[in-house]
C-alpha cells in the first residue's frame, strides 16, 4: 500500500510515508475509522449510516455517505481512478490495509506477543511490549469523531488501554517494582476511581512499599463511592486483599528474588520541592483559588495560566492553590521566577538546566544545544507527576521550551500578559479585590479592633488602595507596624494623590517598584503613550480619543491601547473601552511630570478637547440638519469623529458626554496649567453645542464652577462670541439650577455679547432664545419667557431658519402650558409642528405632538390627546427617541388617568417606569412610581 498508514487511537489521522494526509472533515474521519475498525470487513451503507447518524438520519445521508467516500479515495488511493485501498463491495465498503498500517491492529498484536511471553516466563520481555502497545495511544481514541459507532468504539479501546495498562503494572508488581508503580497506580486510580482492579494492584503497591494507611485508604475511598453511585460493596477480590492487608498477611510482600533480579529498579529519582512557602495571610479569591485547584487536579497534563496587573496577587494565588495540591504530585515540584515583568527576562534554556540538575542530571551530561536540553528535559518529566510552576512570565516563547512534552505534569503559569497563543487547559484574569475580600485583608494584617472602631475609615482607605491586593497589603503592614496610629490617619495621608504612591511603601514592598518592573521594559514610544494618557480625567479611553491624545491615527492608536493592555498597564473594560487602574494612572502622571515637557502635557488636554468640539459638531449636524449653528461653532475640524447616522452620533454623545466634562473642567480648573485662549474658544463652542443636543441632561450642579472660569477667561479673552457662549451656557446651569436671577443677568449678558460679535444670521435669535428658557425656568418668569420666545420666532422666520422658530414655538407652547392656557399651548404646539416638519427634525415632531396632547389633555380632550401621543411614540420609535419614548409614554398615562381608564394609564405607566429605570432618569422615574402609586 506504500507506506499508508492509520491511526484511531487518538485524533484520526493518515499517512503515505512520511506525509500527512489530508482525511477532510469530522464526518469523513468517522466514516474512515468505521472502515479501519472493521479489519478489512466489508460495512453495509445501511451500517455506516446507522453509525454516522443514528436511527434517524437525513434523506440526504446515503448521497453524503458516497461523498465523503470519494473525497477519502481521492486522499488514500495513489490512483483514485483504480482503487486499491477503499473498495466498492457487494453494497458496502471495504478499507484493506497491510498489516501494522493501523495503530489499533499493531497495539493488538503487541499485546498477544506479550501474552505469549508472559507465558513463556519472561516477564520482563512482556512487561517491554504491553509499554510499547499502550505507547500506540495518542490520546482519546477517535478525538472528535461525531456517531453512535465512535462512540461504542470510543470507549471499547479506552477499556482497552486500561487493560494493557493494569496487566504490565500488575507484571512490574511481580516483579518487584512496587516502588515505581506508586505514582503512576495512584493517577490511574484516581482517575478511575470504581475500577475495582486498578485499586487492588495500587493498594498492593502501596503496602509493599510500607504505606499500609496510605493503601487501607484507597480501599475506603472506593468502598464509599461505590455505595454512592452505585449502591454496591467491593468485590471479592478487592475486599478479600483489604482484609488480609489488616491481618498483615505475609504471602503480600513483594517477591524477594524478582527483587535482587531488576537491574531497572535502580536508585529513585529525586523529588524536587522548590515551591516557596505558602502566604500564611492568604485572604479572598476562594472562587478563583477552587478554580485553580479544579484545573491542576485534573487527571493527564494541564497547563493552567493566571495573569493580571502587577500587584493583583498572581503570585499570592498560584503558591496557594499549588500548596493546596501537593497530595496530587508525588513526583515533586519544581518552581521559577521568568522575571519576565522586567527587563531582563530569565533564559527558558538556563531555567532548563536548573530544573534538570533538581531531577538529578549531572552538570556535565545536560546538552549545550537548546533542541537537545529540551528533549531531555521532557525525557526526565515522562511518566511522572510533577507540579511545575513558572513564576511571572515574559511570553509564549518563554513558556514553550518549559512545558513537559507527552506527561502527567500539571503547568502553572503567571504573568501581566495574557500568554493568549500559548495552549492551556484553563485560565484566569485576576482583577484587584472585592471591597469585603480588601477589608478581609486589611482586617487579618492590621487587626480587627482597629477596622471595627473605624469601619468608614477602613473602607475608604483600601479604595485609595485602589483595592489592589499588594497596596492593601502594604497600608494593612504599615498600620500593624504602627499601633498608635488610626485608621483614619492613613487614610488622609492617602487621600493626598501626589504623595499617595511614596505612602504605600513598607520595607521590600512598594507599588510604584511593582510597576516600575512593566514601565521600564516599554519600548520609549510605548512608554510616551502610557504617559501621556493618563493625563486626561476620563475613565475609559476609546481608540479615537486615544488617537486625539497620541495625534495618531485611530488604527496606531488602538495598536497602541492593545499592546499596553497586553503587558498589564490598562484594562480593557468592553471592546474599544480601556482604563487605567487608579494607581497606575497616578504612576503614570508622575512619570510624565518627570520626563515630558509642559508644553506636551498641555497639548494633550487641547487635542482631546478639540476633539469633543468636533464630534459634538458633526453629531449635531445629523441630529438638526437644519440648524445653522454646528457650521458658525465649528468650520469642519479634520479628523474629527464620524457617525454613520443620527442615531450612532447620539450615542456617541451620551457615552462621551462624562469626558467631555471632566476634560473641560481639567483645563479650566487646573492648578498650574494656564487656560489658553484656544482652548476657552473650543470649550465654549463645545458646550454650546451640547445644549441642542438630543436626548441630553448635563449635570449643571457639577459644571458651574467651571464654566464659571470660562466665562472669566472667555471675558478677559476679549472675543466677543466666545464670552457670548460661554455666558449662555453659565445662564443656563444657573437656570437649571434655581438660581434665576443670576440667570436672567448671565443670559442678558450674552446677548450683549452677541450685539459685538459680528453680523450674523445665526445668534440674534439663539440669544433670545435662551433668554425665553432661562425665564421659563421661572417659576415668576412665564410671561417674560412667552415675550422672549414669540420674539425669537419672529427673528429666526426673518432670516429663513425655520427650525430655530419651531424650537421657538415649542418654548411658548411649554410657556403657555406653565400658564395654564391650554388653549394657546395648542395653537403653539400645532404651529410649532408644522415648522418642524418643514424643518425635518424627528425630534422636534416628536416634542410637538407631546405638547399638542399634553394642551388637549387639559382641555378635557383625552381621546385627541392620545391620538397625539400615538404619533408622538411612532416617531420615537422609528427615530430611537428612547428618552422622548419614555416621557411621552408617561403623558399618555396620565391622559388615561384623567380620562378615567386606570388600567390603561398602569399599563402605560409601567412600560414608562421601566424605560425610564433604564435611561437612568431620576426625575422621570420619581413621577412614574409616583403615578402609579396613585392606582
Amino acid at each position: 500500500m506504500d507506506g499508508l498508514r492509520i491511526a484511531v487511537l487518538g485524533p484520526v489521522r493518515a499517512w503515505r510515508a512520511d506525509r500527512e494526509l489530508d482525511t477532510g472533515t469530522a464526518q469523513q474521519r468517522a466514516v474512515l475509522a468505521a472502515l479501519a475498525l472493521r479489519g478489512g470487513q466489508v460495512a453495509s451503507v445501511p451500517e455506516l449510516v446507522e453509525g454516522l447518524w443514528g436511527w434517524e438520519p437525513p434523506a440526504s445521508a446515503v448521497v453524503a455517505l458516497r461523498n465523503h467516500v470519494s473525497r477519502l479515495r481521492a486522499a488514500l488511493e495513489t490512483d483514485p481512478r483504480s482503487p486499491a485501498v477503499l473498495l466498492s463491495v457487494a453494497g458496502g465498503y471495504a478499507l484493506r490495509l497491510d498489516d501494522g498500517a493501523l495503530d489499533a491492529t499493531r497495539a493488538d498484536r503487541l499485546a498477544a506477543e506479550a501474552g505469549r511471553a508472559r507465558a513463556d516466563g519472561d516477564p520482563e520481555r512482556a512487561v517491554r511490549l504491553l509499554a510499547e502497545a499502550a505507547a500506540c495511544w495518542d490520546g482519546v481514541p477517535l478525538t472528535g469523531v461525531p456517531g453512535e459507532y465512535a462512540r461504542r468504539q470510543r470507549d471499547r479501546l479506552a477499556e482497552r488501554r486500561l487493560a494493557l495498562l493494569e496487566t504490565r503494572l500488575e507484571l512490574e508488581l511481580d516483579l518487584g517494582r512496587h516502588l515505581g508503580a506508586v505514582p503512576e497506580l495512584t493517577v490511574l486510580a484516581d482517575e478511575h476511581p470504581l475500577r475495582e482492579r486498578l485499586r487492588a494492584l495500587q493498594m498492593t503497591a502501596l503496602h509493599r512499599a510500607g504505606r499500609q494507611a496510605a493503601a487501607l485508604a484507597g480501599y475506603e475511598r472506593t468502598r464509599r463511592l461505590l455505595a454512592e453511585e452505585l449502591g454496591v460493596d467491593p468485590g471479592p477480590e478487592l475486599t478479600d486483599l483489604h482484609g488480609r492487608m489488616l491481618r498483615a498477611d505475609p504471602a503480600l510482600a513483594a517477591p524477594q528474588p524478582a527483587l535482587a533480579a531488576i537491574p531497572a529498579a535502580a536508585p529513585a529519582l529525586p523529588v524536587p520541592a522548590q515551591l516557596p512557602f505558602d502566604v500564611p495571610d492568604f485572604t479572598g479569591r476562594s472562587e478563583a483559588a477552587a478554580e485553580l485547584v479544579r484545573l491542576l487536579e485534573r487527571p493527564g497534563a494541564t497547563v493552567s495560566a493566571v495573569h493580571g496587573m502587577g500587584g493583583v496577587g498572581k503570585t499570592a494565588l498560584a503558591l496557594h492553590a499549588a500548596h493546596r495540591t501537593l497530595d496530587h504530585f508525588p513526583d515533586g515540584q519544581l518552581h521559577a521566577d521568568l522575571r519576565g515583568a522586567g527587563a531582563d527576562p530569565a533564559d527558558p534554556y538556563g531555567i532548563q538546566e536548573q530544573f534538570l540538575r533538581a531531577l538529578g542530571v549531572p552538570t556535565e551530561n545536560i546538552p549545550l544545544a537548546p533542541a537537545e536540553r529540551t528533549s531531555l528535559y521532557r525525557s526526565r518529566l515522562a511518566g511522572r507527576r510533577l507540579l511545575v510552576v513558572l513564576d511571572n512570565a515574559a511570553d509564549t516563547e518563554q513558556v514553550e521550551p518549559l512545558l513537559p512534552g507527552a506527561s502527567r505534569c500539571a503547568v502553572l503559569v503567571t504573568g501581566r500578559t495574557p500568554l493568549v497563543c500559548l495552549p492551556v487547559t484553563g485560565r484566569i484574569a485576576l482583577e484587584p479585590f472585592s471591597e469585603p475580600e480588601a477589608l478581609a485583608l486589611l482586617e487579618r494584617i492590621a487587626g480587627p479592633e482597629r477596622l471595627r472602631r473605624e469601619p468608614e475609615a477602613a473602607l475608604g482607605l483600601v479604595r485609595a488602595c485602589g483595592l489592589l491586593p499588594l497596596a492593601v497589603r502594604i497600608a494593612a503592614a504599615r498600620l500593624a507596624a504602627r499601633p498608635r496610629w488610626t485608621v483614619g490617619a492613613l487614610a488622609d495621608r492617602l487621600t493626598d494623590r501626589a504623595r499617595r504612591l511614596v505612602e504605600l511603601e513598607a520595607g521590600s514592598l512598594a507599588v510604584d517598584a511593582a510597576f516600575e518592573l512593566s514601565y521600564t521594559a516599554l519600548e520609549p514610544e510605548l512608554a510616551r503613550a502610557f504617559r501621556l494618557l493618563a493625563i486626561p480625567e476620563p475613565a475609559t479611553l476609546s481608540p479615537p480619543t486615544a488617537a486625539a491624545v497620541l495625534g495618531c491615527d485611530e488604527r496606531a492608536a488602538e495598536d497602541t491601547l492593545e499592546a499596553l493592555a497586553d503587558v498589564g498597564l490598562l484594562e480593557s473594560t468592553d471592546p474599544g473601552r480601556y482604563r487605567y487602574h487608579d494607581l497606575l494612572r497616578l504612576y503614570a502622571r508622575h512619570r510624565t511630570l518627570d520626563t515630558d515637557p509642559p508644553a506636551e502635557r498641555a497639548a494633550v488636554l487641547s487635542r482631546l478637547a478639540l476633539h469633543h468640539q468636533a464630534g459634538v459638531c458633526t453629531a449635531l449636524r445629523l441630529e438638526r440638519p437644519y440648524s445653522r449653528l454646528p457650521d458658525a461653532l465649528d468650520p469642519r475640524i479634520p479628523g474629527g469623529p464620524r457617525f454613520a447616522d443620527q442615531a450612532e452620533a447620539q450615542r456617541w454623545v451620551v457615552s462621551e458626554l462624562p469626558a467631555m466634562i471632566r476634560v473641560a473642567t481639567q483645563i479650566l480648573l487646573h492648578p498650574t496649567r494656564e487656560v489658553a485662549a484656544a482652548d476657552v474658544k473650543v470649550l465654549a463652542a463645545t458646550l454650546a453645542g451640547l445644549l441642542p443636543c438630543t436626548d441630553l441632561r448635563l449635570p449643571w450642579a457639577a459644571l458651574l464652577p467651571a464654566v464659571t472660569e470660562l466665562v472669566r477667561a472667555a471675558e478677559l479673552g476679549g472675543d466677543p462670541g466666545v464670552a457670548a457662549d460661554a455666558c449662555t451656557v453659565l445662564a443656563v446651569a444657573y437656570a437649571y439650577t434655581g438660581r434665576h436671577p443670576r440667570a436672567r443677568d448671565l443670559a442678558l449678558r450674552a446677548q450683549r455679547h452677541q450685539l459685538a460679535r459680528p453680523a450674523n444670521t445665526v445668534f440674534p435669535q439663539r440669544a433670545l432664545y435662551t433668554l425665553g428658557t432661562v425665564a421659563a425656568l421661572d417659576p415668576d418668569g412665564r410671561d417674560e419667557a412667552v415675550r422672549h420666545f414669540e420674539a425669537a420666532r419672529a427673528a429666526s422666520l426673518q432670516v429663513g431658519e425655520p427650525g430655530m422658530a419651531a424650537q421657538a414655538a415649542l418654548g411658548l407652547a411649554q410657556a403657555r402650558l406653565a400658564q395654564g392656557d391650554h388653549a394657546r399651548a395648542l395653537e403653539h404646539s400645532r404651529d410649532s409642528l408644522a415648522l418642524w416638519r418643514e424643518a425635518d427634525c424627528a425630534l422636534g415632531t416628536a416634542l410637538a405632538l407631546r405638547g399638542a396632547g399634553l394642551a388637549l389633555n387639559g382641555l378635557g380632550r383625552h381621546d385627541e390627546a392620545a391620538d397625539r401621543y400615538t404619533e408622538a411614540l411612532a416617531v420615537c420609535a422609528e427615530h430611537g427617541l428612547h428618552t422622548q419614548r419614555a416621557h411621552t409614554l408617561l403623558a399618555a398615562a396620565v391622559a388615561q388617568l384623567d380620562a378615567g381608564r386606570p388600567a390603561g394609564a398602569r399599563e402605560l405607566g409601567t412600560r414608562a417606569e421601566a424605560l425610564l429605570d433604564d435611561l437612568g432618569d431620576p426625575a422621570g422615574l420619581r413621577r412614574a412610581r409616583e403615578l402609579l402609586a396613585r392606582l
